[in-house]
């Protein structure tokens, strides 16, 4: 079942920081992320997309000497696999922010046409026995980013969790978060860079899942899909280089968002989180989270039978502050919850209990990274968390 899963990939475990496993590598600045039918590489400035190295064999295709992500989910042992989606040679992938600071607006993007906007880097690899998390670190304008990948080894898909956090003195207004990708399913097997690209689901439509698919038929049905919930999220398809952050939550600058919108092109698909205003202090921060999916009949099917009812993408908590001033930190979510902190070496170190309100005394831990586990009726959520 899903609990059993997630308890499983966190509580027993062999876990690695700045090293070295056989799954999960921290190779100079880049990491690679190396599952059953799923294998992701993860540039320095925290997208996927990162140069090869002789020591880790992948299932990379194409000539750029780089591995963003391959799928195997015909799970036929990498025969007819469908990736990489990081090709060709001007490959559109990557994620930005949009936001408004004392009266001016910027766009900062981390991408693999060229920008680094937002310095950062990988700060954490974790090897588990049935899942790997590489957490990247960027900050910007008093802006601290986190961003979290975890690859169930077995699964078909991999999960993207982003926590934006205002450690300044001033409120950021009309905020977005965005994730964008060209994907050019398997063109190097046909020389094909079209994609029918689809929003099959849009928040505050039928429910507030939001879906949206690239598919190619040549040789082989190949098809990713952007998967989340939340009504502050929106689906896109359209334009390329997009970097505004508002003309893709609102479906301006010839990017679309209308449910059932489906063309064939050369076009991005991607995600867009609006975050709105981010004040400083105990309010300035806001997690986030979705699934890049790649056989959507086992990941939909998972979820039906799933029976723990557990939902990844819609528990609203804060924590703050994080890092802990003094080693305590405050857990805030509405109503009853549990949380449990796991350290580096994958061992259950503190758990207990909150309502609306938990603050938390860390004094007897060490200094580091850990990861923090929320759980509130059906629904899940995990954040880095960092003692100093």
């Amino acid at each position: 079942m899903k609990r059993n899963r997630l308890k499983l990939s966190l509580f027993t475990v062999t876990a690695v920081f700045f090293g070295t496993s056989l799954k999960a590598q921290l190779v100079d600045d880049r990491a690679f992320m190396i599952g059953d039918f799923v294998e992701i590489g993860i540039n320095p400035s925290g997208y996927e997309g990162a140069e090869l190295v002789d020591t880790i064999p992948t299932h990379a295709r194409g000539f750029t000497g780089k591995l963003g992500f391959v799928a195997n989910p015909q799970a036929d042992g990498w025969i007819n696999y469908d990736g990489d989606f990081y090709l060709p040679g001007s490959p559109e992938n990557g994620f930005g922010l949009t936001y408004t600071l004392l009266d001016s607006t910027y766009h900062r993007a981390n991408n693999a046409m060229g920008l680094a906007d937002i310095p950062g880097s990988i700060t954490s690899v974790i090897d588990n026995v049935d899942s790997t998390i590489v957490i990247w670190e960027g900050t910007i304008d008093d802006l601290e980013i986190d961003v979290m990948y975890e690859l169930q080894k077995d699964q078909h898909s991999y999960s993207t969790k982003i926590s934006i956090t205002n450690v300044g003195t001033e409120t950021f207004t009309d905020m977005y978060y965005y994730r964008t990708l060209d994907p050019d399913n398997n063109q190097d097997i046909a020389w094909g860079f079209a994609t029918t690209n689809t929003i099959e689901t849009q928040a505050g439509m039928s429910d507030d899942t939001v879906r949206v698919s690239a598919v190619s038929d040549v040789t082989w049905l190949s098809e990713m899909v952007f998967h989340t919930y939340g009504a502050n999220w929106r689906g896109f398809t359209g334009g390329f280089s997009n970097r505004n952050g508002s003309a893709m939550w609102n479906g301006t600058a010839s990017i679309n968002v209308d449910e059932g919108y489906s063309n064939t092109a050369d076009q991005a698909i991607g995600l867009a989180y609006k975050v709105g205003t981010l004040a400083p202090g105990k309010a300035g921060s806001d997690v986030f989270s979705f699934e890049t999916v790649f056989n959507r009949e086992e990941f939909y099917a998972a979820m039906e039978e799933d029976d723990s009812g557990i939902n990844e993408y819609n528990l609203d908590f804060k924590l703050f502050p994080n890092p802990t001033e003094n080693k305590t930190t405050t857990i805030t979510v509405d109503g009853n919850f549990e949380y449990q902190i796991i350290d580096a070496s994958g061992k259950l170190v503190k758990t207990g209990y909150g309502n609306n309100v938990k603050k938390l005394d860390l004094n007897a831990l060490d200094n580091g990274i850990y990861i923090i586990h929320i759980q509130q009726e059906e629904k899940i959520a995990k954040q880095k968390i960092i003692l100093q």
